[in-house]
């Protein structure tokens, strides 16, 4: 298996076999990251904007970026800035965090073309 994606995919799927809770706590996680980092071109950051607090000095919301780790393995290993690894499973509506990943697949080959 010398595709990276591929052997990332079943290495992911592996590690959730082995621990699934362990696995959705992980692909949940993120952390604020700079901006620096948020303009990478194949790492996935998100943007998320907070209440007035102390970050922003009381005065109005400020936008943070966020990475988590499934962000940073599509970035190291893939080729879109979309992402090439992605994961299927139960969200929390609330959230929109995973309640558990079911599976990880590989977008290159889940993807569908949109007809015109």
């Amino acid at each position: 298996m010398a595709d990276p994606i591929k052997k990332t995919v079943a290495a992911l799927n592996e590690a959730l076999e082995l621990d699934a809770d362990a696995i959705t706590q992980l692909i949940n996680m993120r952390v604020d990251c700079n901006k620096a980092l948020a303009g990478h071109a194949l790492i996935q950051v998100q943007d998320y904007v907070r209440s007035p607090g102390k970050d922003s000095g009381g005065q109005g919301s400020a936008k943070t970026h966020r990475i988590g780790v499934l962000g940073l393995i599509n970035g190291a290993i893939g080729t879109s800035p979309t992402g090439d690894i992605g994961a299927e499973g139960s969200l929390d509506g609330k959230t929109g965090n995973f309640t558990r990943v079911k599976r990880f697949v590989d977008l290159r080959e889940e993807k569908l073309d949109v007809l015109a």
